[in-house]
């Protein structure tokens, strides 16, 4: 099951998981009211779910609170890896017959300990909030340019930025990409801003240090740790038919890393960094059989983030390669060409449907989100070799790319 983790009604109605009253005379009557888990939603992929998220009664009200939070694109959450959660917000307030403990940080295995990690990154990390949504995001640029998911900010053309230091601004959507689930939004009357640090999301691998920072559940400021799990996964979004790379039926978000990091409805867009304290993604989706967290998160990678963020300050959108089919899934043996759009690059270089594509400039692909991936990962103009089979005979042609 995948689905953006947003929340309609964001705020629990307490009759809803209220016990009922103590009426036979138990000695002492329950202090506390705990409520019972929400109802697992069907089994299969869906939008996130409609009503209150699944915790319990609100606390006191907070500012900004009350508002559906726009949380991972997808499923449920995870386990958090080594060092589990930690809070930005330590009180060094003492009280009379307190004891003062200090605390050991775990080192990350990269010269830094996570506290260091988060005291590093922690100012360039913000709260998004819009009129139906709460979310994650991180500092692009001194100047107020922030970065978050295209779904946390979808509908709206301004929002509310919460910076670490308890600064609040007003921000405009300055244009968001819907492919990749990033926008771009630009503060305003701020500066001397620190921006993220961003890392080579290439040179990431499999068992690299993970932490992940945002506002899960409103809980601003929270961070959570694990490792990489995996590399270029590809999640279709729900109500998807078979991947295309001209006319989109739905969306496929292609080339993620895979996090155990726990992620939860409010991180999105948040950053997901490395264990020198550089953005390694940003967290976009999840997935579970259930509405929590079961270790399976997933994020942008950061050299996609960066291209697109210029794209998007520079042009307002992104350009990518364009080839101009309608594909499905193989067994693992390519993807098929199901369609050829009139007058598109594919057209022009004879491919036709009933093609099974099984490389793109010689890198063999098993699907169709493999094609999506490479083909948008290469700039238009250029031209690519594109291997097929026809007729169950192997063919190669030159496609120069057009942009979409």
């Amino acid at each position: 099951m995948l689905q953006f983790m947003s929340n309609a009604d964001s705020v629990p109605d307490p009759e809803r998981n209220r016990e009922p009253e103590n009426t036979e005379g138990a000695a002492e009557p329950p202090t506390t009211a705990h409520p019972g888990p929400p109802p697992a939603p069907p089994p299969g992929p869906h939008w996130g779910p409609a009503g209150p998220p699944p915790y319990g009664p609100p606390a006191a009200p907070q500012r900004g609170r009350g508002r559906l939070v726009a949380g991972a694109l997808a499923l449920a959450l995870i386990a958090g890896g080594a060092g589990g959660a930690v809070g930005w917000a330590l009180s060094d307030r003492e009280s009379a017959g307190s004891t003062n403990v200090q605390s050991v940080s775990m080192d990350a295995g990269s010269g830094m300990t996570y506290t260091e990690i988060v005291e590093e990154v922690r100012t360039s990390v913000v709260t998004i909030v819009t009129e139906s949504a709460e979310g994650s995001g991180v500092v692009y640029s001194e100047d107020g340019y922030v970065v978050t998911n295209n779904h946390v900010v979808a509908g709206t053309e301004r929002a509310e930025v919460r910076f670490a230091d308890g600064e609040v601004a007003e921000a405009e959507v300055v244009a968001t990409d819907a492919t990749q689930d990033l926008a771009v939004l630009k503060a305003d009357g701020v500066d001397g801003l620190t921006p993220i640090a961003f890392g080579d999301s290439d040179a990431v691998q499999v068992g690299d240090v993970a932490v992940a920072i945002g506002s899960p559940l409103g809980l601003e400021g929270t961070v959570t740790t694990g490792i990489v799990s995996a590399r270029d996964r590809s999640m279709a979004l729900p109500g998807e038919e078979p991947r295309g790379l001209g006319r989109q039926t739905g969306q496929t978000l292609t080339g993620l890393i895979q996090t155990d990091a726990a992620i939860n409805m409010g991180n999105s867009g948040g950053p997901l960094v490395n264990g020198d304290a550089e953005l390694i993604g940003i967290n976009t989706a999840i997935t579970s059989t259930e509405s929590g967290s079961i270790g399976l998160g997933f994020a942008i990678p950061s050299n996609v983030v960066a291209d697109a963020a210029e794209q998007l300050i520079e042009n307002g959108s992104v350009e990518r390669g364009y080839l101009g089919v309608s594909l499905a899934d193989t067994q693992g043996n390519g993807a098929m060409v199901r369609e050829v759009e009139p007058d598109s690059p594919a057209e022009e270089a004879g491919l036709e449907a009933g093609d099974v594509i099984v490389s793109v400039d010689g890198t063999e692909v098993a699907g169709a989100s493999e094609v999506a991936s490479l083909v948008q990962s290469i700039a238009s103009g250029t031209e690519v070799t594109v291997g097929y089979i026809r007729d169950q005979q192997e063919h190669t042609v030159e496609v120069t790319l057009g942009s979409r």
